[in-house]
């Protein structure tokens, strides 16, 4: 194992090579170094993201120092970027750090392109105005054709923290879902050379030793077989003869230590599942981007492509996704376990072989080279293609231009369901109580006067949604302004690993991140995502 494998071997575990080369190749920028801030800078320097820029104008106070771990009393007058980026670069030799001491909006005035070279832009403690440009370039350069540019706007209040990402298109291969789910062993609708070794194993004259390893595919095999002979070639439809399956793979053991027997009872009701192509999957086989594509489509929608081709040509696919491949542990003789597990590999290479014949096919219609997507990008798509994600996000201007009235109403009037969203709701309000005086509430030197008035922005906003005023409780209003702009680190680090969890997900474009809002309401310990 080399120095670097074994550096980052836990986190290897978890998106493997791969997800490793994405977050090394990866360019973060960080408006403003705030405790926030860095914190999640902090969880993604750690893993190895290729480099960060922090851009802050500020200069280290007090108030810094005593939320943010990463500047110290020697930071005391000096650039908040600078020290900030300079304890960061500690924490791990291979990620190189870059600071800039500017506003982020004079930067961009200066070079409107400025945020091209990154992959992802993370803003803290910015007001909505600088949000919402920022948001936008980063939704406009995704939009050109370019390279997708994520867009995070992390806030904490006090005791409350909120995270928005806002990104075109989200395009997930590795979802991982569990292995019980990945496992396609089609027991209902058997590829001939499964069907072939199930036959092989004869439950009538094997000893002892060998039926009590009767792989328990080959069990549910011979038993569905039996049944869609006596049912005109159909599996079981209902609960009762799903029952009836399971007591006929009951009666079939020799003893009750035949484990094999347990497995198959255990897993015959999801055998009972028709072998399908998933809605959702369907619904993104009709999707315009799979439909027409161009020299600018990404690989995800080219080979989604060509599965959609694969499984349309029933002759080679029987109408079913690429087989995964996969198949769970078992309780079985080594030899019998290994045959049946390279049945499967066989079959999927087979079908990972048909549909890259397709994708090079449409490379080829395309004007581009056969190499352009790689074997093993091919295989992958394969290997998880009943699990593929597509999320797309709402953009910031959309959100506050085209309010989602209806969900609003009744995340407000769920309170079991949604308690964090009133947090919501006041965070927005404070956002138009800065438009009116230049300052958040609390932000004065008597937070009381404030309360009035921002209880009158919370109104304001619930009646442009056609809400109720008393729909946010004033004693939540109250709070808010207590709280002022403080930042406290245990709230700041809660949110920073929430979020750099989130960013990992988006760089790697492994697992699904959530869509589209996550707020915390610390003093109640709550949480919850919200598509606004």
């Amino acid at each position: 194992m080399d120095a670097k494998t074994q550096k980052y071997d836990r986190q290897l575990r978890l998106w493997g090579a791969g997800g490793q080369e994405a977050l090394e190749s990866a360019h973060i920028l960080l408006v403003n170094a705030t405790a926030v801030g860095c914190e999640i800078l902090k969880n993604l320097v750690l893993p190895g993201i290729g480099q960060y820029t922090v851009v802050d104008q500020g200069i280290v106070t007090l108030n810094d120092i005593g939320s943010n771990f990463f500047l110290d009393q020697d930071s005391l007058g000096k650039s908040r970027a600078q020290e900030a980026c300079a304890l960061l670069g500690e924490l791990n030799e291979d990620v190189r750090g870059h600071w800039i001491t500017k506003d982020i909006l004079s930067l961009l005035d200066e070079s409107p392109n400025y945020l091209s070279s990154f992959t992802l832009v993370i803003a803290t403690a910015v007001t909505r105005q600088a949000a919402e440009k920022i948001a936008g370039l980063c939704w406009q350069a995704s939009q050109d054709g370019g390279k997708q540019i994520s867009f995070v706007w992390v806030k904490t209040v006090g005791l409350i923290g909120a995270a928005r990402i806002a990104v075109p298109e989200h395009l997930v291969v590795e979802t991982h879902p569990d292995n019980e789910k990945l496992a396609d062993l089609r027991i209902d609708s058997p590829f001939p050379e499964l069907a072939t070794y199930a036959k092989s194993f004869d439950f009538n004259t094997q000893d002892s030793m060998e039926f009590g390893h009767i792989p328990y595919v080959a069990i549910l095999l011979k038993y569905m077989e039996e049944w869609k002979a006596e049912h005109d070639g159909k599996i079981p439809q209902n609960y009762a003869e799903k029952n009836k399956l399971k007591a006929n793979i009951r009666s079939g053991m020799r003893t009750v230590d035949d484990e094999n027997f347990d497995e198959a009872f255990d897993s015959a009701l999801r055998a009972c599942n028709p072998t399908v192509v998933p809605n959702d999957i369907k619904e993104l086989f009709q999707d315009p981007k799979c439909e027409a594509l161009t020299t600018q489509s990404s690989h995800f929608w080219i080979i989604a492509r060509a599965v959609r081709d694969f499984v349309e040509d029933k002759e080679k696919s029987a109408g079913y996704l690429p087989l995964s491949g996969t198949i769970p542990d078992m309780k079985a003789q080594t030899d019998s376990y290994v045959t049946l597990q390279n049945i499967y590999k066989t079959k999927a290479k087979q079908d990972v072989q048909e549909v890259l014949n397709r994708v090079r096919s449409l490379l080829e219609k395309l004007g581009l080279t056969s190499d352009t997507i790689a074997v093993q990008e091919v295989e992958i798509f394969c290997k998880f293609s009943a699990f593929l994600k597509v999320i797309r996000y709402r953009s910031i201007a959309d959100e506050y231009q085209n309010p989602k009235t209806k969900e609003i109403a009744s995340w407000l009037e769920d309170d079991f369901s949604s308690p964090a969203f009133p947090q919501y709701v006041l965070l927005r309000a404070s956002d138009s109580f800065y438009d009116d005086h230049g300052r958040y509430p609390g932000e004065g030197e008597n937070w009381q006067e404030d309360v009035d008035q921002l209880h009158a922005n919370v109104n304001t906003l619930l009646q442009s949604w056609g809400i109720a005023e008393d729909a946010v409780s004033k004693d939540l209003t109250h709070e808010i302004c207590r709280y002022g702009i403080g930042s406290i680190h245990n709230i700041a680090s809660f949110m920073g690993g929430v979020v750099s969890q989130e960013i990992i997900k988006l760089i790697t474009h492994q697992y699904i991140p959530m869509n589209n809002t996550f707020i915390f309401d610390g003093a109640r310990s709550v949480s919850n995502v919200f598509a606004v």
